[in-house]
């Protein structure tokens, strides 16, 4: 075991299907984001793969895992069969980037409504022979559903001794019901920031995104809305140490 903290900047991005706000489909302008924030670990949301047109049906998270030179993995929570004249099932889901080895991952379904199954997205990772949980999540739409959602994350995420990060679009703001249950368990890494909107990209009014950590990992205050216009959303990234 290590004696020495390990510097850890994490992310969490809801990329669009890769669409920015100039409604162009960009896969390499999501991964410059990324690359330019220096995040070493990525919960992304709203990933496509071989979803349709509107992704090119491509495969949009092995396609920036390569390009970052990122180990991955992901969670399908809508998954449809091909469509006429090809071969691979569609896919749209959560994802984790990480510069670290991912030892396993599962997904988690969550009680959701009938516009879209949500799930969490869990993932064990071998960072300098610690061992770290990694969550990734994007709620629902309505209240009561989240509720519920969260109440189900904190069941399988509080219970961990290692140090946890639980990072999503959270579709929920700061004072809301959601975020308050969640930080009977965790810290928010923004907790106390002013003006963190990080939604609509371009004109953000709303604070939807979310990292929280559990007392295994230390917070600092290098915690960063970023203003692109690659996706709808504004990318936050937190420095930690583990």
């Amino acid at each position: 075991m290590s004696t020495s903290q390990i510097s850890l900047t994490v992310m969490s991005y809801n990329i669009q299907h890769g669409e920015g706000m100039d409604h162009v489909y960009d896969v390499s302008r999501i991964a410059g984001v990324i690359s330019a924030s220096g995040a070493d670990i990525i919960g992304l949301q709203e990933v496509d793969r071989y979803f349709s047109a509107r992704s090119n049906y491509e495969d949009t998270i092995a396609m920036l895992a390569e390009q970052l030179g990122m180990h991955w993995c992901y969670g399908a929570n809508v998954v449809r069969a091909p469509e006429p004249g090809r071969t691979e099932q569609r896919e749209y889901g959560t994802a984790i980037l990480s510069k670290y080895k991912i030892l396993s991952h599962q997904n988690h379904l969550l009680s959701s409504d009938k516009s879209e199954q949500r799930s969490l997205l869990a993932a064990v990772l071998d960072v300098g022979g610690e061992i770290l949980h990694m969550y990734n999540t994007h709620l629902g739409l309505e209240q009561p559903e989240r509720v519920a959602q969260v109440r189900e994350i904190l069941s399988i995420a509080s219970r961990k001794s290692e140090p946890c990060i639980v990072t999503g679009d959270f579709n929920a703001h700061p004072d809301s019901i959601e975020v308050a249950e969640m930080s009977s368990a965790f810290r928010s890494a923004f907790a106390g920031e002013l003006e963190t909107y990080t939604f609509p990209a371009g004109d953000a009014v709303e604070m939807l995104d979310y990292i929280f950590v559990n007392d295994c990992l230390e917070l600092s205050n290098d915690r960063t809305v970023i203003q692109s216009l690659a996706s709808d959303h504004y990318p936050i990234a937190a420095k930690l140490l583990l």
